[in-house]
């Protein structure tokens, strides 16, 4: 599957960001280059979960670092913000 694009919210604002499919069911999120992080689908059915910073592997992409003085928001993937971004990636047409 090739890399797509997603909007989402995050504390009244919107974020368009790259989902990179990884193996394994697990995706990278980039945005505007650098790596988010990562989800995957947990065990149980319909959970996602990020994954642990030290799993990682950015590969290509540099680690996204938040810059007050650009970016109003920190993007942080939370449980709410995994659960809308994987919601996006499961009705992403394949």
């Amino acid at each position: 599957m090739e890399s797509f694009n997603i909007v989402i919210d995050i504390q009244n604002s919107t974020f368009s960001l790259t989902v990179q499919p990884e193996e394994a069911g697990t995706y990278k999120i980039i945005y505007h280059g650098a790596l988010v992080g990562a989800i995957t689908m947990g065990r149980s059915e319909g959970l996602w979960e990020a994954l642990p910073v030290d799993e990682l592997d950015p590969g290509i992409f540099p680690m996204y670092e938040h810059d007050a003085e650009k970016d109003e928001v920190r993007i942080v993937l939370d449980a709410e913000t995994v659960k809308s971004i994987g919601a996006k990636i499961a009705s992403y047409p394949n």
